[in-house]
């Protein structure tokens, strides 16, 4: 009778590498026993027997097994029934509970590929947020959103450019010297905010709905609109970064 315990090195492996890891042990140990006995080894859990004879098994123990079962026809694995009064059963059970307490840690079993997937993420997670945090570009876009996730914003493209102030306003093209000034046609800075909160030369630009900003694109991406220099600028300016970039 064959049981794992519920916890492996560090508690990062799964009950199922626990268990087959015993019985590996266990098919390794009457794989040596003279070729004249039969052995029979009895396990509680159904997973255990079909990962074991499966060849193609994700599992490495699981597919040791099957090797091991298939040069020694003389050892056969069954199922019993756990918890149902069984001696061998439960005498066990209360081996692998004693291991787990006072037994040596087993080094042979490697970490699940999802544990380590995890621990790679979190760091990832980790180090992108210290970044994120400390660094010093995108501090616009920082004060609004924190925090880093993998989870898509779903923000259109408008969105991003209003956010970022990174788009056909005056204070943004005159850092590039794509506009002679930084000044709206109503005499204030040319961002984003401000077209957004105090510009009144040209309200159809922009809307308030619901309290949400919403863009109307045929309007403040029209050359000249709002106080805003010409879109060719912008696309000029748009052309050189991709050039860059690539």
């Amino acid at each position: 009778m064959t049981s794992g315990p519920t916890s492996g090195p560090l508690n990062n492996n799964t009950v199922l590498q626990a268990e087959l890891t015993a019985l590996h042990e266990a098919v390794i140990y009457a794989s040596h026993l003279p070729n004249h006995n039969t052995s029979k080894i009895h396990v509680d859990n159904r997973a255990r027997i079909m990962a074991s004879s499966n060849s193609k098994s994700t599992n490495e123990a699981a597919r040791k097994i099957f090797k091991i079962l298939l040069s020694n026809p003389r050892i056969k694995v069954s199922w019993d029934k756990a918890h149902v009064g069984n001696i061998g059963n439960e005498r066990a059970d209360q081996m692998a509970k004693d291991a787990t307490q006072h037994g040596q840690p087993y080094s042979h079993t490697k970490l699940p590929k999802q544990h380590i997937k995890g621990l790679l993420r979190k760091r990832m997670l980790e180090e992108w947020q210290t970044s994120w945090k400390n660094g010093d570009t995108g501090r616009k876009i920082y004060n609004i959103m924190p925090s880093v996730s993998l989870r898509p914003t779903n923000w259109i493209r408008e969105d991003v450019i209003f956010f970022s102030q990174h788009g056909p306003f005056p204070a943004y093209l005159k850092r590039f010297h794509l506009s002679d000034s930084d000044y709206c046609r109503c005499g204030g800075i040319g961002t984003a905010l401000h077209y957004a909160t105090e510009c009144h030369s040209d309200r159809r630009s922009l809307h308030s709905t619901h309290s949400k900003i919403t863009w109307d694109p045929d309007s403040i991406f029209r050359p000249h609109s709002a106080g805003l220099p010409n879109i060719d600028a912008w696309k000029e300016h748009e052309n050189r970064r991709s050039v860059r970039q690539h």
